[in-house]
């Protein structure tokens, strides 16, 4: 039972009524106003994007910055600031008629240039994640003022999906230029939404943008974001009325709201594109033996994570998630088998194991699987220490070659399809020597021919067998210590509408509007 700290709420805590308090209105259609409120357990480093490339930024740059396409039902590419395009014969040539009617928030108009600018922006910065997305683009060009062209130097079957990315958004080259590195705080989008306030680490504001050129789409006055709020904080929030939406909930709070008749109408559950397990630096000894990735990965009990987890997960046996482009269903993932572990790691040099170091992100979630997998690997004589580093200490950390040589690792992708999962991962032309896309310093000839192909290749049937080499193939070589694929699960207010976990956007609260009704919570 959570302690009575509120008290408007003492009498139905202390007589256990947890059940939904703040009950909607009753409108039949969208209502425009209020502002919604949530949290995350880490803290936002930056709204350039350009350099933003993680799940905590995401939700917030996805109302900043419109782009070329989105996503519609069933994941489907529709127009956004596109009204429409067109792909070459070849597959080399794709133009797109910019709507006439867009501005950026200041009101300037956009033009086809813009996208050019940001574009080129992206492909000169040695510092961005996304280089590699744009690996194929040979020419950027603004034919007339609201026609783009842009020409690819090979097919990529996928590319469509890369221009729904936030990376590609318009910017004013002059907005840029006059802010310089002061952008990462600054933002100037076409989205919905704009950055009213930042007190970074603590509280990040949007406001409805008044130049919006679809003003139906988006109902909401504010959404306000609390930044650092640990997950047992976040529920008792949530239950207080003080946030509108909660996810990655604590055990404990995860069991209890899922089991709850009354809130089962407000828990929604969507399958992300994910995959959560360990990597491994494979240019540092003793990982740049594949015996031993091998070994760690039959040490490790996937039952033990999967139970961690409250059952919101599914054991892995690489990157791709059940149903999807190239995932092998015949490919089982590593069982539990200390004797062969122990067996290579004796052929590996280490008969008597060894000790090394375990990083993690100062995360609960993190911490139980890094507990969990530190026992299973005391089994088989490896001594692991683990070492806990915020958010933003070990983004930076495990894309650099000299970090950590075996950590936590988390990956959710961009779009569905398997480039997203292979080529910034596993690709070699995905390293460098900081802030390094590919983190393992993973680099075999053969998965790059297989992902060169693939990513070209418009049979898919041909698309779907070369990505299943590339599985095997990395199955084999364990870059990674695969664990599993988990669900998102999310609980929101009765009165929070139209509102359910985005597999690409992941929290997507741009369309979303609040029936709050007199006995709603008093801070809107």
């Amino acid at each position: 039972m959570k302690p009575c700290l509120v008290a408007v709420l003492v009498l139905a805590a202390c007589t256990g009524d947890r059940g939904p308090k703040f009950k909607r209105a009753g409108a039949t259609s969208p209502r425009d106003g209020g502002t919604l409120r949530y949290s995350t357990l880490n803290n936002v480093r930056t709204l350039d994007p350009a350099i933003a490339y993680d799940d905590q930024s995401t939700p917030v740059l996805h109302p900043l910055f419109d782009t070329l396409l989105a996503y519609g039902d069933n994941l489907a590419l529709v127009p956004r600031l596109a009204e429409r395009w067109t792909i070459s014969p070849d597959g080399l040539v794709y133009t797109f008629a910019i709507r006439p009617d867009v501005t950026f928030s200041d009101g300037t108009p956009l033009s086809a240039q813009d996208f050019v600018y940001s574009l080129e922006r992206v492909r000169g910065m040695a510092d961005s994640p996304y280089n590699a997305f744009l690996a194929d683009v040979g020419t950027i060009t603004a034919r007339e003022p609201l026609l783009l062209e842009i020409t690819l130097t090979r097919p990529a079957a996928a590319f469509l999906y890369v221009l729904a990315m936030p990376f590609t958004t318009p910017l004013s080259k002059k907005h840029v230029e006059s802010v310089g590195d002061a952008i990462r705080s600054r933002p100037l989008g076409t989205g919905p939404f704009m950055l009213a306030r930042w007190d970074e680490g603590r509280t990040l504001e949007l406001r409805r943008n008044p130049r919006y050129w679809n003003p139906g789409r988006a109902h909401l006055d504010a959404i306000v974001l609390l930044e650092n709020v640990p997950r047992d904080t976040q529920f008792m929030m949530f239950e207080r009325g003080e946030l509108d939406a909660a996810e990655r909930l604590s055990p404990p709070d995860l069991l209890w709201v899922t089991a709850q008749p009354e809130w089962q109408p407000y828990v929604h559950r969507v399958t992300q594109m994910n995959a959560y397990g360990a990597r491994f630096n494979v240019t540092q000894k003793p990982f740049d033996d594949r015996r031993m990735r091998q070994a760690f990965n039959y040490a490790l009990d996937k039952t033990h994570s999967v139970k961690l987890l409250n059952g919101s997960a599914t054991p892995s046996h690489g990157m791709l998630i059940p149903g999807m482009l190239g995932h092998d269903p015949s490919l089982s993932p590593y069982p539990h088998d200390p004797a062969k572990a122990r067996a290579l790691l004796a052929e590996a040099g280490y008969p008597h194991g060894f000790e090394t170091e375990y990083v993690i992100v100062a995360d609960d979630e993190a911490a139980r699987i890094g507990a969990s997998l530190q026992a299973d690997l005391a089994q088989v004589g490896v001594r692991v220490k683990i070492a806990q580093l915020s958010f933003a200490t070990f983004a930076g950390a495990i894309g650099s070659r000299t970090g950590p040589a075996f950590s936590y690792i988390g990956w959710i992708a961009d779009y569905p399809d398997p480039t997203t999962f292979f080529d910034g991962k596993f690709h070699s032309h995905a390293i460098s020597e900081e802030n390094s896309g590919n983190d393992s310093f993973y680099a075999n000839t053969e998965v790059d021919r297989l992902l060169d192909a693939g990513r070209g290749e418009p049979d898919l049937a041909k698309r779907d067998a070369i990505y299943k080499q590339v599985e095997r193939l990395l199955y084999d070589d364990a870059p990674w210590l695969w664990n599993y694929h988990q669900m998102q699960t999310e609980v929101v207010q009765p009165y929070v509408m139209d509102y359910r976990p985005h597999p690409v956007y992941l929290r997507d609260f741009s369309e979303v509007w609040l029936d709050v009704g007199d006995a709603g919570p008093v801070a809107r």
